[in-house]
C-alpha cells in the first residue's frame, strides 16, 4: 500500500514565499518569520553531530526556529504550559466564553494590529470583572481567566477573537468563594455582556482616533463616522458555552486552543507548482471540505495571522492574575476546604519528557540501551536568508568534541 505524501508549511514558503514577496504585500517581520519558518530543522540554522556511547550509532539533528508560529516547535513548550496551569485550577466548573468582534472593524484591525489586539484584551477583562462584580449577576466578587486571541477561521480569513477559561465563581471582598448562579451552571446573560464589550471597545477605539493614534487610510476616515453608528446598531456576537465538567476537561481544552496556530500540517493535502490544497470544517454544515487556492494567496493569509512582534496572546486576568494569583488562589482554596497543591517543580525539557512519556529522548534510537553523545557541533549559515536564532546546548547532555 502506498503510503500517503506528507507536506509541511515549510515547503509552501520555500516554493512561494519569493513571488509573494515580489508583490511588496508583507511586512519586514512577515518575512523574516516567514523565512525563519521556511528553514527550521534544516542545516541553514545549524545543529550537532551526536553518537549512542554504546552501539556507535550517529546521526546530525538539525535545530529547530522554535517561532511560535511553526507548527512543529510548540509541542514541548505547549505540554510544558499546560501542565504548570494544574497547579491554578480549582475543583469549580468552568466556562468557555468567547468574545468576537464584527466584520466592519476587521479593517481597522488589519491596519493597527497591537494597538487594537491590546484593546480587545482589555474590553473582554473589564467586561468579565464588572459583571463578577456585579451584585445582580450572582457573584458579587473578583473573577478570574485565561484568555486566548486566535485572528483565523477554519478557512484561514481573518476574524479576530478571544477565547477565555473562567471558574464559576469569584472571591468576595470578605475572602470567601462564591460560586455561579444554579450552582456554578450559569454564568452570566449574554446580550447584556455583549453590549457591555461592545460599549467599552468602540469607545475605546473613538479615544484611540480622537487621539490620533489609529493608522488610518482616507476611505477609512471618511466612513469611520457611519461605521461608528453601524456598530452600535448591531448585536455583536459573545456566547459563553456549557460549563466544563471539571478540571481534566480545561487541560484538554487548553491543550488544544493556546499553542494553537491558524493551519497545521496535517491539513494540507496537496502542493503544486502554483495552488495549495488544504483541508477545513464547515462548522454551519459540520463537514469536512477542502479548499484550493493560489500559493501566493496562501502565504498571504498565513501572514495575516503572525502577531506583531513581542506581543503577548495569551493573558491571565483577575485571580489567576500573575500579580495576585499566588494569594488569592489560596484563599479561594481555603474557602473551598481543599488543600493547596505541593510546590511546582522545576524541571528541564529533558525531565519534562521522562516524566510525561516516560521515556528519555536522548536514548539511543538503534540499540535502545546507550546515550546519544554530541561529538561536534555544526554552525548555522550567516546572514540570508535570516537571522539564526542562538542554540545552546543543554547542561544535562552528554559532550564529547572530537
Amino acid at each position: 500500500m502506498q503510503q500517503k505524501q506528507k507536506y509541511e508549511i515549510a515547503q509552501i514558503i520555500q516554493r512561494f514565499l519569493p513571488e509573494a514577496e515580489a508583490d511588496r504585500g508583507l511586512s519586514g517581520h512577515q518575512r523574516s518569520t516567514l523565512k525563519l519558518l521556511s528553514v527550521c530543522k534544516t542545516a541553514a540554522l545549524g545543529g550537532h553531530k551526536e553518537r549512542c556511547d554504546n552501539c556507535h550509532y550517529a546521526r546530525f539533528h538539525y535545530n529547530s526556529c522554535g517561532n511560535r508560529n511553526c507548527p512543529t516547535c510548540q509541542g514541548v513548550n505547549k505540554e510544558k504550559w499546560i501542565y504548570d496551569r494544574q497547579y491554578d485550577l480549582l475543583p469549580v466548573k468552568y466556562f468557555h466564553c468567547v468574545f468576537t468582534i464584527p466584520s466592519e472593524l476587521y479593517v481597522f484591525f488589519r491596519y493597527n494590529k497591537k494597538l487594537l489586539y491590546d484593546l480587545l484584551f482589555r474590553c473582554v477583562k473589564e467586561t468579565l470583572l464588572t459583571f463578577g462584580l456585579d451584585p445582580k449577576q450572582g457573584i458579587d466578587g473578583k473573577l478570574g481567566g485565561i484568555c486566548v486571541l486566535h485572528t483565523w477561521t477554519q478557512r484561514m480569513t481573518y476574524h479576530p477573537h478571544v477565547h477565555c477559561i473562567i471558574p464559576a465563581g469569584g472571591l468576595t471582598k470578605s475572602g470567601a468563594w462564591k460560586h455561579a448562579k444554579s450552582k456554578g451552571n450559569f454564568l452570566f446573560p449574554v446580550k447584556p455582556m455583549s453590549r457591555l464589550f461592545r460599549g467599552k471597545l468602540v469607545s475605546g477605539l473613538h479615544k484611540l482616533k480622537k487621539a490620533g493614534k489609529l493608522n488610518m487610510s482616507n476611505y477609512m476616515i471618511v466612513q469611520y463616522g457611519q461605521v461608528k453608528n453601524e456598530l452600535y446598531k448591531k448585536e455583536w456576537v459573545v456566547y459563553a458555552k456549557k460549563a466544563f465538567g471539571g478540571p481534566d476537561q480545561v487541560l484538554e481544552y487548553l491543550g488544544r486552543y493556546t499553542h494553537k496556530i491558524c493551519i497545521s500540517n496535517f491539513r494540507i493535502l496537496k502542493i503544486t507548482q502554483t495552488h495549495v490544497t488544504f483541508r477545513y470544517l464547515d462548522r454551519k454544515l459540520k463537514k469536512s471540505k477542502l479548499k484550493t487556492i493560489k500559493g501566493t494567496d496562501f502565504i498571504r493569509l498565513f501572514s495575516e495571522h503572525i502577531l506583531p512582534k513581542g506581543f503577548v496572546k495569551i493573558r491571565h486576568f483577575g485571580i489567576l492574575s500573575s500579580r495576585s494569583k499566588k494569594t488569592d488562589l489560596a484563599k479561594a482554596r481555603k474557602s473551598l476546604g481543599v488543600p493547596s497543591p505541593p510546590p511546582k517543580k522545576k524541571m528541564t525539557n529533558r525531565e519534562f519528557i521522562k516524566m510525561s512519556t516516560g521515556k528519555d529522548p536522548y536514548t539511543c534510537p538503534c540499540c535502545g540501551q546507550g546515550e546519544m553523545v554530541i561529538i561536534a557541533k555544526l554552525p548555522s549559515i550567516r546572514g540570508s536568508p535570516c537571522r539564526p536564532p542562538l542554540r545552546f546546548i543543554a547542561k544535562d547532555r552528554k559532550v564529547m568534541i572530537l
